[in-house]
């Protein structure tokens, strides 16, 4: 994606605050309804080989996503509804639906692709042709991605003539190579962070920047679990473990900030008086109590004289879920239920994860665009093999609440439909709401301009695109 952020220029960008900004779309204007949406594109755009770019390339994008042979899961689901794409001229696109969607501008965020370059070539998706300031140069697999500035992007604009991603799977390597100075942005590990600080080899050549990240980290369950269905099981797991603790153990040296709901830490959708669930215990058991699962002469609860067991899957992918599922498996069994650990690789793990083969399982919903409508995670008719609610959760009146936001075209009213359901949910938990935890980057002080936002510090504008040589002193 970040490679793509620098070939490719979509329709409508977004920029730090989520907020749309011109992008190859100068300007646009929606109906009423939010059936009808009209945009005027840039005269000036040009693919990287000097043709310009036209709405007939907009139409094609779309029909090329709409295609079920494509896989393009991300976008698709914006423009099921499509019910025409016109091309009155080369600088004119409307698009009109048959149903409106209240963040249907977020399906503009989409990259568009060129007609011509698909019409040439097979190749085209390990050739791309972009609209960016930037293209392809080199691909070597497992070893390096190489961008050069097009020629037509002006220096002044661009000062970099070369972007050069390097393929470095180790953490280890990856901050050796950046303490020395031959990396100028690189991930910085947790537990790198304290030597980062400590290194003066690093500080001198580097600053370590923390960043936010919009997404949500939590454990799914599967409400076809006889166990699972019920809200106030669902309502008692989140109590059972220290969260707060675990965060600290789990994310040095701060911690994680704590998530009560569907939405990213900070974001205005969180309803304001719902708190992440506090560590009680003994409320946790009186809720298993008042479901109907007793306690057992082994210390284990029965429900229908069968041992309450919970499977929870996770993947070898991510080390840090084998810990949480520690965390969890001993504060369960202090309540009665039992937490059997399965362990995948991440191609079983989201193959399984994907068709609801779990009864919970850890991930992160993490939110590019930066659309927080809850309704494809959480709308019962989004169930697999249709959508991502992979926990098969039913709420009848937050789907109402759900579909009621995706009609809202009023943002404030959206606001507050979307802050309702962060109480429905609160109230019957599809999932144990977890945390969000920042990253941290080494960045080069040869660099300057650097950002970051709500987002994090890639995917909006100008992002990397804004990032300068520092003067020199």
């Amino acid at each position: 994606m970040r490679v793509e952020d620098l070939i490719f220029r979509p329709l409508l960008a977004i920029d730090r605050e989520r907020h749309f900004v011109p992008a190859l779309a100068v300007s646009w204007a929606a109906s009423s309804d939010g059936l009808v949406y009209d945009f005027r594109l840039d005269p000036k755009a040009k693919w990287e080989d000097g043709s310009p770019v036209t709405s007939a390339d907009v139409a094609y994008t779309i029909d090329r996503v709409r295609d079920p042979k494509v896989p393009a899961a991300t976008w698709r689901q914006y423009f099921e509804d499509v019910a025409a794409v016109e091309t009155p001229d080369a600088l004119t696109v409307i698009v009109r639906f048959r149903r409106a969607y209240a963040e249907r501008r977020f399906a503009f965020n989409i990259p568009i692709v060129s007609a011509a370059a698909y019409a040439r070539s097979s190749e085209v998706d390990r050739k791309p042709v972009g609209t960016g300031s930037y293209r392809l140069e080199k691909w070597a697999p497992n070893q390096v991605v190489a961008l050069r500035r097009r020629e037509d992007a002006p220096p002044s604009s661009y000062p970099f003539e070369r972007v050069v991603f390097r393929i470095i799977p180790d953490s280890a390597v990856s901050f050796q190579a950046g303490i020395r100075g031959e990396l100028d942005e690189f991930y910085v590990t947790r537990d790198q962070v304290a030597a980062a600080t400590a290194s003066r080899e690093f500080q001198s050549r580097n600053r370590l920047i923390r960043a936010p990240q919009f997404l949500v980290a939590m454990v799914v369950w599967n409400c076809r679990n006889p166990v699972l269905s019920s809200p106030l099981v669902r309502r008692a797991l989140p109590m059972a473990w220290p969260r707060a603790d675990a965060a600290r153990r789990l994310y040095p040296p701060e911690g994680a900030t704590l998530l009560s709901g569907p939405y990213p830490a900070g974001a205005p959708e969180n309803a304001p008086e719902i708190q992440p669930p506090p560590y009680d215990p003994q409320a946790s058991a009186r809720l298993l109590d008042e479901a109907g699962l007793k306690m057992g002469p082994d210390g284990f609860r029965r429900r229908g004289g069968k041992r309450v067991s919970i499977e929870f899957l996770y993947t070898t992918a991510f080390p840090i879920y084998r810990n949480l599922a520690e965390i969890l498996r001993e504060a369960y069994a202090k309540i009665g239920v039992e937490l059997v650990l399965r362990a995948y690789d991440w191609a079983a793990f989201s193959q399984r994860f994907a068709a609801g083969e779990f009864d919970a399982a850890p991930t992160g919903n993490l939110f590019l665009p930066p659309n927080v409508d809850p309704y494809p995670t959480y709308s019962s008719g989004q169930t697999p093999p249709n959508g991502s609610n992979t926990g098969f959760y039913r709420n009848p009146e937050a789907d109402r609440f759900m579909e009621a936001a995706r009609r809202e075209m009023d943002d404030g009213k959206r606001l507050e439909l979307y802050r309702q359901i962060h109480r429905l949910l609160a109230a019957d938990p599809p999932a144990d709401y977890l945390w969000v935890t920042d990253q941290y980057w080494g960045i080069s002080r040869r660099l300057e301009g650097v950002e970051t936002s709500p987002i994090g510090l890639f995917h909006f504008v100008p992002g990397p695109l804004g990032w300068r040589p520092a003067a020199r002193k």
